[in-house]
């Protein structure tokens, strides 16, 4: 492996070439060659000439070296790691590096099932909202297609009558002309032929008109097209609003189960809070104190709180983040799936849905909370969708 094979070669470089070991306090001569101090000492003694270098056979004016303790300290680790001791500690923190990486890819392959799950959840979601969707639109299709029909038909119809009036008055006209030209030619002729002709002949031809058609009405261009353009779009806006399902419902405060401090409009869409009760007849249904508000109790709600805080309160309370404070809210029921959706009715943006609600009779709860004396005297208001 090329791991042993480097620790090979480091021995190898880290080795003297007297001893053939591991440097033992490695020097280095001037010729830049190292070995042990001991191995050195020893060759210089053993020699009775000048002293030289053992490698490169350079000669040298004494014996002089230079400790190398850099040297000295990687021979020590290179030893160290050696050791049976080094051995093991280095084979228990490769079973450690082992466990932790094989814990770690356990992690990664778990977080990859959820991710695999989810994308999975998600095809599937999006292929029910994509059916979902082109259902709700095939509907509007179809009804749009309806009303084209209907009121191409229409169009149709009528310029069929006028045109046949018209054709009609046509045909009329083109017979007097016909009987106006016969007559035309038999006074030419007569007048032709004046000398032949007797004065009594002359007299008795009729100049009164031979043929009577009776003068139609000019076509009012401008009306017919006023009557047949008009403000489309809005039209079958309307049209399109009366077809939902289910129809919106127009909302009205119910004064027999709201607080004594509550005061309505004469059409019951309009509360205002005021800091006095008003004297209300006694009713079980009305509302005196404030209510736990969550789904367990029945209620599927939002609330503001400080001002600028926006929040459902599901189970726990999910805050809320819409582009812009909340004017209007829009609420849709969908019994049949049992989810309570809201949304900001300015811009349609969804804001939340609770899921898995149930209940034998839903009424629409609303609270004004407190009106902050002066801070938030505007009205709380249901607004009607008008078809």
């Amino acid at each position: 492996m090329a791991g042993r094979s480097q620790d090979r070669s480091l021995r190898e470089e880290l080795t003297c070439a007297i001893c053939c070991e591991l440097f033992s306090e490695p020097v280095m001569l001037d010729c830049m060659h190292h070995f042990c101090k001991g191995c050195i000492q020893g060759y210089w003694d053993s020699c009775a000439r000048i002293p030289s270098c053992p490698q490169c056979r350079r000669e040298f004016p004494s014996r002089a070296f230079r400790t190398h303790y850099l040297l000295a300290g990687l021979v020590e680790k290179v030893r160290l790691c050696g050791s049976a001791q080094h051995q093991q500690k280095m084979q228990k923190h490769l079973e450690d590096a082992l466990q932790a990486r094989q814990k770690e890819m356990e992690n990664f392959l778990q977080r990859k099932r959820v991710v695999q799950e989810e994308i999975c959840g998600l095809t599937k979601v999006s292929g029910e909202l994509n059916f979902k969707i082109r259902a709700e639109f095939a509907r509007l299709h179809q009804i749009l297609e309806e009303e084209e029909r209907a009121v191409l038909a229409e169009l149709g119809k009528k310029e069929e009558q006028s045109l046949a009036r018209l054709h009609g008055h046509v045909g009329q006209l083109e017979e007097g002309m016909a009987v106006l030209q016969r007559d035309i030619e038999h006074v030419e002729q007569t007048l032709g032929k004046m000398e032949e002709v007797s004065l009594l002949e002359v007299e008795s031809l009729d100049i009164r008109p031979s043929v009577r058609v009776e003068t139609q009405p000019a076509l009012d261009l401008q009306h017919y097209r006023d009557s047949h353009s008009g403000p489309l779009q809005y039209i079958f806006w309307r049209q399109m609003l009366r077809s939902i399902c289910p129809a919106p419902a127009p909302l009205t405060f119910d004064p027999e189960s709201a607080h004594p401090n509550l005061i309505f409009s004469r059409d019951l869409t309009a509360v205002t809070e005021r800091n006095r009760a008003q004297p209300v007849p006694s009713s079980p249904r009305r509302f005196r104190q404030c209510v736990k508000l969550c789904p367990e109790n029945g209620y599927w709600t939002l609330r503001l709180r400080n001002r600028t805080e926006y929040w459902a309160t599901a189970t726990p309370w999910v805050r809320l983040t819409p582009h812009h404070p909340l004017q209007k809210v829009g609420v849709f029921l969908d019994c049949e799936e049992g989810t309570v959706a809201f949304f900001n009715a300015g811009d349609m943006s969804h804001l939340f849905t609770f899921h898995q609600v149930s209940a034998e009779r839903y009424c629409p709860f609303f609270s004004t909370c407190f009106s902050d004396g002066r801070d938030n005297m505007e009205p709380m208001r249901l607004c009607h969708l008008a078809l």
